[in-house]
């Protein structure tokens, strides 16, 4: 059920990826992130792909690190045999944590021109979930596998 009540209706489109990253289910990010039935499929699809691009963007030297020791495609070699296998299983779920919490604070912030009924005016504030706090779920998602902690200091 979304906002309004209306029950979603699930979008079963795959995103392809760049071959390395996971490829992306739309019906796996409106399940998982609990999006409003009012989205148009084509809106969803269209957000996720341009947050997995810029998160694939941010990820590049990541990609690159694995890749150059032999990791070409880092879902086939996720798994739960092996530490390596479960190490490479956590950065398949904080990928897709990073690009579908991008996309969420992308498509939050877009929800009021989507519902234009009068609740719609206060939503941006009234809801705990704003663009915000998701795009920084996104960001941590993307510093973890980076190697990098939630915070970065550097002496001047």
């Amino acid at each position: 059920m979304s906002f309004s009540g209306k029950p979603t209706t699930l979008v079963d489109q795959v995103i392809e990826n760049d071959g390395f990253w996971p490829n992306l289910s739309v019906a796996e990010f409106q399940k998982g992130y609990r999006l409003p039935a009012e989205y148009l499929g084509e809106m969803l699809a269209a957000d996720l792909t341009t947050a997995m691009i810029e998160v694939n963007t941010d990820l590049a030297t990541v990609s690159a690190t694995l890749q150059a020791v032999d990791v070409s495609n880092l879902e086939a070699a996720a798994g739960f045999t092996t530490p390596a296998e479960i190490a490479y299983a956590h950065k398949v779920m904080l990928y897709k944590r990073a690009v579908y919490c991008r996309a969420k604070a992308s498509l939050l912030t877009q929800f009021a021109t989507v519902n234009r009924r009068e609740s719609a005016e206060n939503i941006g504030k009234e809801l705990p979930e704003r663009g915000e706090t998701f795009l920084a779920f996104s960001q941590a998602a993307v510093r973890s596998l980076q190697g990098r902690g939630r915070i970065t200091a550097t002496l001047l």
